[in-house]
């Protein structure tokens, strides 16, 4: 008799975000599972599980017959579901900007295949995470989903929850950061009609760096994540202070090293929450982007968890005094987490497993 099987995919293939939390408590939980990791091509997986090419024949096939399939994002070929397949969509971030049915007006390419695929996937949704009742109720309306919703929290930010200086410290000595190190972690979200010839996209300039770092306190390093879908650098990548790490998979290994989070439209401000750190809205195009490029759930300024600076100046005067920016909007930020953040206590792996096991994996 074969052993029971979960398949994770993760962003077409890479080792991370929730199904990679899920994966490692379900490995600790019950390592006689068979845990099976979709890959790409020079994405590093640990020993302990087993992997199949993303679109290969053996992945249809996988897709097909596995017990669970865990992804945090839509399985775009996926058009078989077996029959005793259950599907748990992790997602990949909780939503700010519109998403899914309700984007009236979607400047990136290709917009109404993506919807089509969208529908083909959601339909074979069993379960859904989620981070907060706010947060189910959009999910239902802009999935036109009716399935069951799992108000877990995100696996994800297990780490995030839990207060443990060491995995901070590992964190950062990882990346060669110092503790007298001021270290913002710059993650902006990407611009749907912000278009290269040839595919993907870039990010335009809302920062001048020149400016900023001249105005920063001494020691203060800046790491850049851009989106995946942007394709092009933003940040000057010969200064030692700003740190390309866009390509850096652990998302959360970036915010635990990091001292304070300046963002803009982007669901990792809600992750970011968790773990109490402070939190700047570096928002210069926020009427383009709210009036014509995407749109947003909540009204920006009272939605924010931080101050929200709309030029260079601005910005580094709040990164120059981090400490009284956060003092200032503390009781926002409790807000902000009450309502965003309600669920995420470090326990969304083990609730996650738990129901895997007892209802899919016995």
């Amino acid at each position: 008799m074969s052993r029971p099987t979960a398949l994770f995919e993760s962003w077409r293939g890479r080792y991370s975000d929730s199904p990679r939390a899920i994966s490692e408590a379900l490995g600790h939980r019950a390592p006689e599972l068979q845990r099976t990791w979709v890959s790409s091509p020079g994405v590093t997986f640990p020993a302990d599980v087993k992997l199949v090419p993303r679109h290969s024949a053996r992945y249809f096939s996988d897709l097909a017959t596995c017990d669970v399939l865990v992804t945090n994002d839509l399985v775009t070929r996926h058009y078989v579901k077996g029959p005793r397949v259950a599907y748990l969509q992790t997602w990949h971030g909780s939503p700010l900007k519109v998403i899914g049915l309700d984007e009236s007006r979607p400047k990136y390419r290709r917009a109404k295949a993506h919807l089509r695929r969208m529908r083909r996937d959601v339909a074979k949704w069993d379960y859904l995470l989620s981070p907060s009742k706010a947060v189910s109720d959009i999910f239902r309306g802009a999935f036109a989903f009716d399935g069951e919703i799992l108000e877990f929290g995100y696996p994800r930010n297990d780490v995030l929850a839990r207060p443990d200086e060491h995995v901070r410290q590992l964190a950062r000595d990882r990346m060669g950061l110092t503790d007298d190190q001021l270290v913002v972690l710059y993650a902006p979200t990407w611009r749907d009609d912000a278009h290269l010839e040839g595919g993907g996209f870039y990010h335009p300039s809302l920062i001048d760096w020149d400016t900023l770092l001249s105005q920063l306190p001494e020691k203060t390093v800046i790491l850049s994540r851009m989106h995946q879908h942007v394709t092009t650098p933003v940040t000057p990548r010969s200064r030692g202070d700003v740190r390309d790490v866009s390509r850096v998979d652990d998302l959360s290994a970036l915010m635990l090293a990091s001292d304070v989070l300046v963002s803009d439209y982007s669901s990792i401000i809600f992750d970011y929450a968790v773990s109490g750190r402070p939190i700047v809205l570096h928002a210069p195009d926020l009427v383009h982007y709210r009036d014509v490029v995407r749109g947003l759930y909540f009204d920006f300024e009272s939605w924010a968890p931080g101050p929200v600076t709309t030029n260079t100046g601005e910005l580094a005067d709040v990164l120059s005094s981090v400490p009284s920016a956060a003092k200032d909007h503390s009781e926002r930020y409790r807000d902000f987490v009450a309502t965003y953040c309600t669920f995420e206590d470090g326990q969304a792996s083990r609730r996650v497993v738990d129901l895997l096991v007892d209802r899919h994996l016995t």
